[in-house]
C-alpha cells in the first residue's frame, strides 16, 4: 500500500478553526495514489480535519461516526444516538424520493458540525461568505472550493433535523447545474417528506407582500438566485415563491412523477430552468408565475442579468462523490 503523503501544510488553520486547502489535497491524492487507495486517503484526511475542528472547539465536543457521516458535536449521548440514526435515515429517504436526481457517489463521508453556541457557528462559517451583511441562517451546506459539509447551530438540539434535511438535499444535487429556486424548492419539499413538518405558508398578508415585492427587476434576482442573498423581505419571499412554483408544477400541472424528476434533473441555472420547463410542459416559467401573480414581466431574461451565465448563485459544478466538491463556487443555505 502506498504511503499517504504528509498533507499537514495544507490543513490550514484560520483563527480557531481548520480550513484545509482541498484543491491542493485533491491534486496530491490523485497524483500520488492509485484509484484503489484514494477512498482510504480521503477518509484519513477527513478524520484529521474534523479532529482539528474538535480541538479548536474544545469543551465536550467529540467526533462520532456512522457508515456515511462524521458528526462533531457536544450533545449528550442520548441526543447523539438519535442524531446518528436520523442522519442515515434522512440520506436514505432523500436518495429514494429523488431517485435519478440526487447522487451520493464518491470519496469521503458527509461531515456535520453541530455547534452548541451561535457565536461558534458564525465564527466558523464567516470565511465562506464575502464581506458585507447576509441574512441570518439556521444552518448551511458549505463548499468553499472544497469538501461539501454541513454546519448547524443547535443550542437546544430540538430543531436541527429539518435544517439538516434541507441542507443534505442541497448536497445531494451538487452534481447538477440546478437553478437556486428549484434547489430550494426541492430542499423544502424534502423537509416535509422526511420530517413530516409543514413548511409552506401562504395567506392574504403573505400574498400582499408578494404583490408589493415582485417586479421586472426583482423577479430576475429570483431567477438568478441573487434574491436569497439580500436582506429584508427578499429572503423570505424567495423561499415562499419557490415553494409556490413547485406546488403549481407538482399539483396544478400534475405530471407523472418521472417527468417531474426529469425536470429537476435537466433544469439549468443558465436559463433558470426555462428550456427544460418549456420542453417538458409546453409552458414558460413566466406563465407559471403569472398564474400566481397575474400578468407581468415574469419570464427569466438572462440579458438582464449582471453577468449573463454567471449571475446565478450556482449550486453545482464539478463534484467528487461522497461529500467532496472541487471548484464549487457557492454557499447554499
Amino acid at each position: 500500500m502506498t504511503t499517504l503523503p504528509d498533507l499537514t501544510e495544507h490543513l490550514h488553520v484560520g483563527g480557531r478553526f481548520c480550513y484545509p486547502d482541498w484543491e491542493a489535497i485533491g491534486e496530491i491524492i490523485e497524483e500520488k495514489l492509485p484509484e484503489s487507495e484514494r477512498s482510504d486517503a480521503w477518509m484519513d484526511v477527513s478524520h484529521q480535519w474534523v479532529n482539528r475542528i474538535r480541538s479548536g472547539l474544545g469543551g465536550g465536543y467529540q467526533v462520532h461516526e456512522t457508515p456515511n457521516f462524521l458528526l462533531v458535536t457536544e450533545a449528550p449521548d442520548h441526543v447523539v444516538r438519535g442524531a446518528k440514526e436520523f442522519l442515515e435515515e434522512a440520506l436514505k429517504r432523500i436518495l429514494g424520493s429523488l431517485h435519478g436526481v440526487t447522487s451520493d457517489d464518491g470519496y469521503g463521508k458527509h461531515v456535520v458540525f453541530i455547534f452548541g453556541k451561535l457565536a461558534d457557528y458564525y465564527d466558523y462559517i464567516d470565511p465562506f461568505y464575502p464581506d458585507g451583511e447576509h441574512p441570518m441562517s439556521g444552518g448551511v451546506c458549505l463548499s468553499g472550493a472544497g469538501y461539501v459539509h454541513f454546519a448547524l447551530p443547535a443550542t437546544d438540539y430540538s430543531s436541527y433535523r429539518t435544517v439538516f434535511v434541507h441542507e443534505l438535499t442541497h448536497a445531494c444535487v451538487t452534481h447538477l447545474p440546478i437553478p437556486t429556486w428549484l434547489n430550494e424548492a426541492l430542499a423544502m419539499r424534502m423537509e416535509e417528506w422526511v420530517c413530516g413538518t409543514q413548511v409552506f405558508h401562504l395567506d392574504a398578508e403573505m400574498y400582499g407582500k408578494h404583490e408589493d415585492h415582485w417586479n421586472e427587476h426583482t423577479i430576475q434576482q429570483f431567477w438568478t438566485g441573487e434574491s436569497w442573498n439580500l436582506q429584508g423581505d427578499s429572503f423570505e419571499l424567495s423561499y415562499n415563491l419557490a415553494q409556490v412554483l413547485w406546488r403549481k408544477i407538482e399539483v396544478d400541472i400534475g405530471p407523472p412523477r418521472e417527468v417531474l424528476l426529469e425536470f429537476a434533473a435537466k433544469a439549468d441555472w443558465e436559463d433558470a430552468g426555462e428550456g427544460a420547463f418549456r420542453a417538458l410542459f409546453d409552458l414558460s416559467l413566466g406563465e407559471l408565475v403569472a398564474d400566481f401573480l397575474g400578468e407581468g414581466p415574469w419570464a427569466p431574461d438572462p440579458t438582464m442579468w449582471p453577468e449573463p451565465g454567471q449571475a446565478q448563485t450556482k449550486t453545482a459544478s464539478s463534484r467528487l462523490p461522497g461529500g467532496l466538491a472541487l471548484s464549487r463556487t457557492s454557499t447554499v443555505s
